[in-house]
């Protein structure tokens, strides 16, 4: 069975909700115009895609909250699914009201809410498929209040073509190991989606770059806004239909911290390795039986002093028998495709699941 996937990389303006939209519909339309004889049957797109993703606080986030279902993100998210018939998967700070018509000292009503990190998955014609909340929560998650999903990770069968996909979404942190003190080899999200057989992995991230460092001089972050200023605005349009093996991402070197050797296209290989080895339940584990498919769409560009890997990347694991050779350990796996790490653009693939 087939699985067209699309995945939207874009370099998002914080709190810029209407402009982020028409980025994203810009990139659509010249990748999937009306002419074409093919169309994705899933786009995704990146953590609280759009709305940017480093908020200062509470406050700051509040005005862009939005209850499940309604609000900016989801009827955009809506628009796209009954435009292109297909399904629509993407990240929005979600407020969950846990009581209703409180009233304070003042007699004024007084809802008591929650915030999560949430990623929305919406079919062809509009309806909530699933709606998944962030478990491991990164610094910045926490400084605009977000809460922990009270669920954990969460697994469903996504109905596709008459038939059901064993599916899971994580969240960028979610990869990690939970507070970053857990141990690195509990692999929790990547053991999670293992145990539950998910054929179909998708990670909407906010994820940093390997270059980036909190403690950059105001003079590297000057650099590096150079490199993306005076860049020619060319959308990366990633369109190939046919399989192929391209390890390129493997063999990337680590770039340095001057951003004259900054380049827009290429990939953050240490990322794309990271991301790789945080999947190690699901190579490691033989399961020729069936393939696993991990789509990872992350965002590109800078926040303030914030800088994101881009490189939203499409695997396929197909099951068979890790191996140890004489270069290291080999894995049965394809990298489908990669985009540059500081472009924007779409990748798609057609997948066998």
């Amino acid at each position: 069975m087939k699985l067209r996937v699309a995945a939207v990389q874009l370099n998002s303006v914080l709190g810029n909700v209407e402009e982020n939209m028409n980025k994203v519909i810009k990139m659509l339309e010249q990748a999937f115009p009306k002419t074409v004889t093919f169309k994705p049957d899933l786009i995704v797109l990146p953590e609280l895609a759009l709305t940017g993703y480093n908020f200062k606080s509470p406050n700051h986030i509040n005005p862009f909250l939005e209850i499940k279902g309604t609000g900016k993100s989801f009827e955009f998210g809506k628009l796209i699914s009954q435009h292109w018939d297909c399904m629509t998967l993407l990240g929005y700070p979600e407020k969950f009201i846990e009581t209703e018509n409180i009233k304070d000292s003042n007699n004024n009503n007084n809802n008591n809410f929650k915030i999560y990190n949430s990623a929305i998955l919406i079919d062809s014609k509009g309806k909530i498929i699933h709606n998944y909340r962030k478990s491991h929560l990164f610094e910045t998650d926490k400084i605009w209040g977000c809460s922990e999903s009270p669920d954990g990770f969460t697994a469903f069968n996504l109905p596709f073509q008459g038939n059901e996909i064993r599916t899971t979404i994580g969240i960028c942190m979610d990869l990690n190991p939970y507070e970053f003190k857990a141990p690195f080899e509990n692999f929790e999200f990547g053991n999670f989606a293992h145990k539950e057989k998910c054929k179909l992995i998708l990670v909407p991230t906010a994820w940093m770059n390997s270059n980036w460092n909190e403690f950059w001089k105001p003079e590297e972050i000057t650099g590096f806004k150079n490199v993306y200023k005076f860049s020619n605005k060319i959308y990366e349009m990633n369109l190939r239909h046919d399989k192929y093996k391209d390890n390129a991402i493997f063999f990337t070197s680590k770039e340095t911290k001057l951003s004259k050797d900054y380049k827009l296209d290429k990939v953050d290989g240490s990322t794309g390795k990271y991301w790789v080895i945080r999947m190690n339940p699901i190579f490691s584990n033989e399961h020729p039986e069936y393939k696993q498919c991990v789509v990872i769409c992350n965002r590109s560009g800078m926040e303030d002093n914030l800088m994101y890997a881009g490189t939203s990347s499409i695997y396929t694991f197909h099951g068979g028998k890790m191996q140890q050779t004489d270069e290291g350990i080999s894995i049965d796996f394809t990298v489908e495709g990669s985009l540059g790490q500081g472009t924007e653009g779409i990748l798609y693939r057609e997948l066998e699941i």
